[in-house]
């Protein structure tokens, strides 16, 4: 069993995957991938744990994106907003 730090050994190809899927952009500012810009896309596991790849856990965000979503989450602020829309899709 794997640990909830541990990445899979395929992980690059998942990632690489779930970028693809949501168009190299990000699902919660909808910025396109771009160092020079400061988005780097990266793929984000709802629930924390690496091991899980599942695709309805796994979010394309921009770093940005990224980190403020792991602020909410560790403030324990969860919606004082409306949902993203990318929550909305997964019935979260």
């Amino acid at each position: 069993m794997k640990k909830k730090s541990e990445y899979p050994e395929d992980w690059d190809l998942i990632a690489f995957r779930i970028k693809e899927a949501a168009g190299q952009k990000c699902e919660n500012c909808g910025r396109f991938s771009s160092k020079a810009d400061g988005y780097v896309l990266t793929v984000h596991h709802i629930d924390g744990n690496k091991g899980n790849c599942e695709d309805e856990n796994l979010v394309a965000l921009c770093q940005r994106c990224h980190l403020s979503w792991e602020r909410v989450k560790i403030l324990g602020q969860l919606w004082l907003f409306e949902k993203p829309d990318w929550i909305k899709r997964r019935g979260l």
